[in-house]
């Protein structure tokens, strides 16, 4: 079975964080610039939750806060399960499945390294099953 960490390896994007006080407007301009739709949020050096797009949308824009006034950590996500480094793909993805999460912080012997995206497993399934095509086809090509 993959492991996240076999994912990880193939993962061309570094981690993105902000601080915890940050207003969420200079939180989506990191984000716009990155062209990303998750930060990790940092309390100093340690890892206190996530800042989502969705978080966004739904706990400020429906809730009528403003977008320069509001920090991070008013509407970060705090609770978000996590995964560690030696877990399966097919773990995540149903973690991901059943919280109807897009992101999932990875953890290696309790320091966070990275963050997992839906589409990092899309990617790592298309890759891994192209790679595969390809490896029936040249051994039907022996015979």
């Amino acid at each position: 079975m993959p492991t996240v960490n076999e994912l990880l390896r193939n993962k061309n994007r570094t981690l993105i964080s902000v601080p915890n006080h940050s207003s969420i407007i200079d939180a989506l301009k990191i984000m716009a610039t990155a062209n990303i739709g998750c930060l990790i949020v940092l309390e100093g050096e340690e890892y206190v939750g996530m800042f989502t797009e969705r978080d966004y949308a739904r706990k400020v824009v429906l809730e009528g806060r403003a977008s320069n006034t509001t920090t991070v950590d008013e509407i970060m996500i705090t609770d978000m399960p996590i995964l560690n480094s030696c877990d399966t793909i097919e773990e995540c993805s149903r973690i991901m499945t059943e919280n109807t999460l897009r992101y999932l912080p990875v953890f290696e012997n309790g320091k966070l390294i990275n963050l997992i995206s839906q589409s990092d497993i899309i990617k790592h399934t298309i890759d891994s099953q192209k790679s595969l095509i390809e490896h029936l086809q040249d051994y039907m090509n022996l015979k």
